[in-house]
């Protein structure tokens, strides 16, 4: 079993690590050009394999805590099962994110809602797990677990409300497409700070502060996101949609 762990591991820091270095391209190349669609796609394999291995691996902590327990932790089943459910609720929110990426697309083309069973059910085991996170980050004050439980509410929520809905606008499914991409990024650079860039930070971010860098990037790029829609939205007509 720790065999398989650890080639799950290797699958989750690869496909992460694939797709932060593919981020730039699709935001800075012509949107639906050849280029934007091919490299959008390869994100979007890659961060699929991040997300669900990264699932996976917090799963394994859920069920396992002290058999697969991370290096460094103490050896507080309690407390790794916490972590462990905060990392599985910030995988489905970017699984969930990846799919609203690709399906948004298609819903220009379909002139009644026609959710499928995974339009339903990614937001809603999204929602459901930053219920449980909320909770959990509530009973042992934890303020990162209670930040994103309820960013994975609202998310879910509002994914679930674009599949089950008509369109507000005509440009809308163009406005989710853009949300979803823009969540995933936010997950690639905030795993990549935590994670990976720790040791980078260690000595720019002081001691009782690291938890900046879970947040971080939603700092920057969601005012920024919400800037480039509204860009759009006046570009389309659509400034009050």
């Amino acid at each position: 079993m720790h065999l398989v762990y650890d080639i799950v591991r290797v699958l989750h820091l690869t496909g992460g690590a694939v797709g932060l270095l593919l981020v730039p391209v699709p935001l800075l190349v012509k949107k639906g050009g050849t280029l934007h669609k091919r490299v959008g796609k390869a994100f979007v394999v890659a961060m699929t394999i991040a997300s669900w291995s990264g699932l996976a691996m917090a799963a394994s902590w859920l069920v396992a805590p002290l058999a697969f327990r991370p290096v460094g932790a103490d050896a507080d089943p309690t407390g790794i099962r916490a972590s462990g459910l905060f990392l599985a609720t910030i995988a489905l929110i970017t699984l969930s994110a990846l799919h609203q990426l690709v399906r948004a697309p298609a819903r220009k083309r379909e002139s009644t809602p026609a959710p499928t069973r995974t339009d339903r059910a990614l937001p809603l085991a999204t929602v459901i797990a930053g219920a449980a996170t909320l909770a959990t980050g509530l009973a042992f004050g934890r303020g990162l677990l209670i930040a994103f439980g309820a960013l994975a509410i609202f998310a879910g929520i509002s994914d679930l409300r674009f599949a089950v809905r008509k369109l507000p606008s005509r440009m809308a499914w163009w406005y989710q497409h853009m949300s979803g991409a823009m969540v995933t990024v936010i997950a690639t650079l905030t795993a990549f700070l935590v994670f990976g860039g720790r040791r980078i930070f260690a000595e720019i971010v002081p001691d009782g502060l690291g938890w900046l860098l879970w947040i971080a990037p939603a700092l920057v790029i969601v005012p920024a996101t919400e800037l480039w829609i509204a860009r759009y939205k006046r570009r389309f007509g659509e400034r009050r949609a």
